[in-house]
């Protein structure tokens, strides 16, 4: 069972606990003859998972927002450039990791313990259990995702949260199949002791 299978068995239906806090306003872009992508378009539908594949690979929760928008500021540029050679989530990962990659080495070698995920997106007054459970549940898949190096944490994003294909995801990172089949294997066994852990605390 993956990360979001677990997710999804705690949060209430329809809390999209690993989402967005909100969008900005997204600048308009107009799809060219080179792509037909619309810009607004891919905002609109690819803006959750650009914000909580930046979390996830390590850019602070304060610096979240800025990370999001300077992805979206270079895909408006290279929007054009896009070809469909791959599909567009694994384009706009290869993008934020490249942001994330410039936001982390901004922050201080030695940083305190990231903010759960949850702390953005789930309101700070009384909530059901459910909720409750939904948001330790993210903590420890935070938590766990903080251990991991880059290219370990790019696998768990695209592979564990966002279930892509092996063959997308070793497309997207470039590395080979049988690797991408590896760190998925090792990384579910690694989340799986910390989920075991965590409940082992709770008692």
């Amino acid at each position: 069972m993956g990360p979001k299978t677990l997710a999804a068995t705690a949060e209430p239906s329809g809390l999209d606990v690993l989402g967005s806090p909100g969008r900005a306003q997204a600048p308009r872009v107009a799809a060219t003859e080179a792509s037909p992508l619309d810009f607004d378009q891919v905002y609109e539908t690819h803006f959750d998972f650009v914000w909580r594949s930046l979390r996830l690979l390590g850019v602070r929760l304060e610096l979240v927002e800025d990370a999001t928008q300077d992805t979206f500021s270079v895909v408006s540029r290279q929007l054009a450039q896009f070809e469909g050679r791959s599909s567009v989530r694994t384009w706009l990962f290869a993008i934020l990791q490249r942001v994330a990659a410039n936001h982390r080495r901004t922050q201080r070698r030695k940083l305190r313990q990231l903010e759960p995920l949850v702390e953005a997106v789930v309101s700070k007054d009384p909530t059901p259990h459910a909720h409750a459970e939904a948001a330790e549940v993210i903590e420890v898949i935070q938590s766990y995702c903080n251990l991991l190096d880059p290219e370990r944490r790019a696998v768990f994003v695209l592979a564990l949260l966002e279930e892509l294909p092996a063959t997308e995801v070793a497309q997207a990172l470039g590395i080979p199949v049988n690797t991408v089949y590896s760190r998925v294997r090792s990384l579910r066994e690694g989340l799986s002791r910390a989920l075991a852990e965590h409940e082992a605390k709770r008692g």
